[in-house]
């Protein structure tokens, strides 16, 4: 009998150390694909929703018809890497399109609202990673220049030139951290080590600690009378929170 409440009484100590083990959290990531859109398309907002929601998150959008503008988030599978300019606002700066229907998200900041690239959260999560590139339209302006932007670097390529983006990450309305990622750097000395980002790069988010909102914010050296003068876009795919 004794025997019997032995093996018993240790089974109950297994079990019970065994549910005190913490779960390995699950990642989640975020990748637009239900969107289902037709090939060398996007979704800019234009049918007035005011964001469009993945999972738990929510992309933020502001679209005015009148003038058919929009600002925040819009989708695209757009795979176009070669024409420049602000008709092709919609395509993201990759060296190859693997997929040629993978749908990614672009940012773009109207300079009016600073809530226009928010995403927030049904409720609290650890950020993981995300992808980050250029669009075309941005990267193409940086390279070559054009009637509202410098080239980066100047005429003989050692003007200090950069292109900021900040991840504001917020908890209940309270800054957590920021992470900052340089879409175009042209401070080195040596030339040959200014870039221009034209390909997906994983940006490590875990720093940014609980948040329930995160902000997309743009600052570069070409600025103007009114604003920053280099097209304030940036292209993301593979959100990814625990």
């Amino acid at each position: 009998m004794k025997n019997v409440f032995s093996v018993a009484l240790m089974a109950l100590i297994v079990i019970g150390f065994a549910s005190c083990e913490k779960e390995e959290p699950t990642e989640v990531k975020i990748d637009f694909q239900s969107l289902n859109l037709q090939p060398n398309s996007f979704w800019n907002g234009s049918d007035a929703s005011g964001g469009y929601k993945f999972d738990i998150a929510t992309f933020s959008n502001s679209y005015i018809a009148s003038v058919a503008y929009w600002s925040g988030y819009a989708f695209s599978n757009v795979t176009d890497t070669a024409t420049s300019g602000y008709g092709n606002q919609y395509s993201a700066m990759v060296t190859s399109f693997s997929d040629p229907l993978n749908v990614y998200a672009i940012a773009y900041y109207g300079g009016s609202n600073e809530e226009d690239t928010k995403i927030v959260f049904d409720r609290k999560v650890k950020l993981v990673s995300v992808k980050i590139t250029n669009t075309v339209y941005a990267h193409h302006s940086m390279r070559d220049g054009d009637y509202f932007s410098k080239k980066f670097g100047g005429v003989d390529g050692t003007d200090p030139d950069w292109f900021l983006l900040t991840i504001e990450g917020y908890n209940n309305g309270i800054k957590t951290q920021t992470i900052e990622f340089y879409l175009a750097d042209f401070r080195s000395t040596n030339s040959s080590q200014d870039y221009i980002r034209d390909n997906w790069t994983n940006v490590n988010l875990s720093s940014l600690g609980s948040v329930d909102k995160i902000m997309f914010k743009f600052t570069s050296t070409d600025n103007g009378g009114y604003g920053m003068n280099t097209p304030a876009y940036v292209a993301i795919d593979d959100l990814v929170y625990e």
